[in-house]
């Protein structure tokens, strides 16, 4: 739902997929001269697909996926399976601190639970 209620941005367009099937994008050459935002679920997944693009897209930026955005919305996260975290070597030290977190924890935050005006808020601080 947040894909299509996306704002309208200037000079933009928004990718919205199959998770780990990113690997697809890496032979676009000219994406290596984008400014890249990446934003997915707060959970094990969305972490581990941040690092997987950003493998491809260094300059990849995480929004909407740390600690503030967690705790804001954490009562809509959900329990799962916990699991023994990886080394993700394309994540910050707050993206893996936080997926530290939900891997240990077991918690799940879907982007379908992040309020509309969240969004818009956050990606309007991006263009400022």
């Amino acid at each position: 739902m947040n894909f299509l209620t996306l704002p309208t941005l200037q000079n933009s367009f928004a990718i919205w997929g199959s998770g780990y099937k990113t690997q697809i994008l890496k032979s676009i050459d000219w994406l290596n001269f984008c400014d890249i935002f990446y934003w997915g679920d707060i959970d094990v997944d969305g972490f581990k697909i941040l690092s997987q693009f950003r493998k491809y897209f260094p300059q990849t930026v995480s929004i909407m996926m740390n600690q503030d955005t967690f705790k804001s919305f954490e009562e809509f996260s959900v329990n799962i399976k916990n699991c023994e975290p990886e080394n993700l070597s394309n994540l910050t030290i707050e993206e893996h601190t936080l997926y530290y977190f939900v891997s240990k924890s077991g918690k799940r935050l879907e982007q379908e639970h992040i309020t509309q005006n969240f969004v818009v808020e956050n990606l309007s601080r991006l263009l400022e």
